[in-house]
């Protein structure tokens, strides 16, 4: 029989590997695998839905890792995309702007822009490895949109008002 190990940040129980992970994304080589297998390749296929734009930015917000300029940098674009969308109503086909814009260039540099924001608890919410052992491709999406909302709510849940701040400061000056 296999031991299962927790992701280190979605806490998803999974088998051990050895495979590669990201630099400042939290998760386990196993984790990070499903996760690009699912975005990247299709495998497992997700039905067509809008919320898929938004798999990238949950998976990334269940995934904060540790304190470091890139990580900080991450988890708010990511979190700044959900809110957008979530919150304040810009069109999920707006998401890759969404992502861009709190990283133009303004008054102040990007870097020390953001500040690290203690994540909240991810246990008991769904993870990538919940996503992909559905079934079928309309059932994988409706679990997408899922943890969407429910990566979002945890976010909100703890730091609404410094998202909405940030919103504010980085993402709607200078738009017509």
């Amino acid at each position: 029989m296999t031991s299962l190990e927790p992701c280190p940040d979605c806490r998803a129980l999974l088998p051990p590997a050895d495979g590669p992970t990201h630099r400042y994304i939290g998760a386990s080589s196993a984790c990070w695998t499903l996760y690009s297998n699912l975005l990247n390749g299709g495998e497992p296929p997700l039905a067509p839905s809008p919320y898929n734009t938004l798999l990238v930015d949950a998976y990334a917000a269940q995934h904060p890792g540790v304190p470091s300029d890139q990580a900080i940098q991450s988890v708010a674009v990511h979190t700044l995309t959900l809110y957008g969308v979530l919150e304040r109503g810009v069109g999920m086909e707006r998401a890759l702007w969404l992502r861009l814009r709190p990283l133009r260039e303004q008054r102040t540099t990007k870097r020390g822009r953001f500040h690290w924001l203690i994540p909240p608890s991810f246990a008991d919410t769904i993870t990538i490895a919940d996503i992909v052992a559905l079934p079928t491709p309309a059932a994988r999406s409706e679990k997408v949109k899922a943890y969407v909302e429910q990566v979002w709510g945890c976010w909100a849940q703890a730091h609404r008002g410094t998202i909405a701040t940030w919103y504010a400061a980085y993402v709607l000056p200078d738009i017509l």
